[in-house]
């Protein structure tokens, strides 16, 4: 059995997902668990964001928000930069989607403590006037955390 396999069987254990959303969910699992490898191999201290739902919500005309509903009781106020990686990747049999990991750096009283939280996100690519700036996270507790990169 391969490893992507095995990734799939995990993933399906979690979620009800078809075949081709397996797939799909094992390939995100994989490049995140590529990004927190690649950050602690530089010395930083990540650990992945679980992420349970994702959504580009048009506010307005002008506003594009990019939802995610994320796996944890922690409070999403607490995060005091967003960086949106440049890299992207396209998604695997879901043209114009694509991913790209996110580091939620939540405010740290002593730098040295500082952790990433390392969140995957797919996203349609062709949606207009979505600039990976605005973004709304709700928690386990149903707390809803808007942010915006300036």
């Amino acid at each position: 059995m391969k490893a992507e396999e095995v990734l799939a069987d995990a993933v399906a254990e979690e979620n009800e997902l078809d075949p081709e959303e397996l797939e799909i969910a094992a390939w995100i699992k994989q490049m995140q668990e590529k990004e927190v490898s690649r950050l602690q191999r530089a010395g930083a201290k990540a650990i992945p964001l679980k992420v349970k739902n994702m959504a580009i919500v048009r506010e307005t005309s002008d506003v594009v928000l990019n939802r995610v509903e994320v796996d944890t009781n922690f409070s999403m106020d607490k995060i005091s930069q967003i960086l949106v990686a440049e890299e992207t990747a396209p998604v695997p049999n879901k043209p114009q989607y694509v991913y790209v990991n996110v580091l939620l750096l939540p405010a740290a009283s002593n730098p040295t403590a500082q952790v990433a939280l390392v969140m995957p996100y797919v996203y349609d690519a062709h949606v207009i006037g979505n600039s990976l700036t605005q973004w709304v996270f709700i928690n386990n507790k149903m707390e809803r955390s808007h942010h915006v990169i300036t």
